[in-house]
């Protein structure tokens, strides 16, 4: 392993020049630019928010913090597998001519991902200002919770990125299991809303941990319970570990199977 993270430490401006690359060509001829990172979840925030709470009238309160909250942990990992899973394939015509450690590619995308989370982060802080929330102490989990959540999205999307050399359809599959895990995560509604017979189910519901540890310190200006944030950290080493050890066993073979 420190083999390996020598290997990344040597290629690390080639990394930086792929992140760069890749925020330039997605915001290329683009009037807005990075605006458009979070323009793109504000705007589907504002639906569900006059959704849920105007019409079918959730009694939460702050409820466009509380949403926003949990999607912006949502999104730090849906948006990130969905678009690292293919990153292997895009950037075969480079490792078939030259060496590069292919880690670098997933990881790439991931980083470049981020970048916008992290802006998107800061506008929800700009968003508890406005909702005068409190700024206490345990926000200061905040940081340590992101990286956390970049570490579960590497491990997930080295792993989905394997997946996609054989098999196309894993795209196409994340975005339908996706789509389907956003309704039984509570992005939209509180655990506490659930009728008690179904909350054990949702605990079995890897993302419940990651949402409802990142929306404690920043919407109710508290700690997280301690068995979630375990549970989040034993996920995180367990998805970055089988990630790692699957991309390391499988890389020699990419090009074989992309012949």
């Amino acid at each position: 392993m420190t083999k390996r993270l020598r290997e990344i430490v040597e290629y690390r401006e080639l990394l930086r020049n792929m992140i760069v690359t890749e925020l330039k060509l997605r915001y290329r001829d683009s009037v807005l630019g990075f605006l458009w990172s979070v323009l793109n979840p504000l705007f589907f925030l504002l639906i569900l928010a006059v959704v849920f709470s105007r019409i079918m009238r959730i009694q939460i309160p702050n409820y466009a913090i509380f949403l926003l909250s949990g999607l912006t942990s949502w999104q730090m990992m849906q948006q990130t597998v969905v678009i690292a899973t293919a990153s292997i394939v895009a950037n075969q015509g480079i490792f078939k001519k030259i060496y590069v450690p292919k880690i670098i590619f997933p990881l790439a995308n991931v980083l470049a991902r981020y970048v916008d989370h992290l802006i998107l982060t800061v506008v929800l802080f700009g968003f508890m200002l406005g909702f005068r929330m409190p700024f206490r102490w345990p926000l200061l989990l905040a940081p340590a919770l992101i990286v956390l959540h970049f570490l579960f999205s590497l491990g997930l999307s080295l792993i989905t990125s394997v997946i996609y050399i054989k098999i196309k359809d894993i795209q196409h599959i994340l975005g339908i299991a996706f789509q389907a895990l956003f309704y039984i995560t509570p992005i939209l509604y509180s655990p506490e809303d659930l009728p008690p017979s179904f909350r054990p189910l949702f605990t079995f519901n890897p993302f419940y941990y990651f949402v409802q540890c990142f929306r404690f310190p920043i919407y109710y200006a508290s700690l997280p319970p301690r068995n979630d944030f375990l549970i989040l950290c034993a996920l995180t080493a367990v998805v970055l570990a089988a990630g790692l050890a699957l991309f390391y066993k499988k890389e020699k073979s990419f090009i074989f199977h992309m012949s």
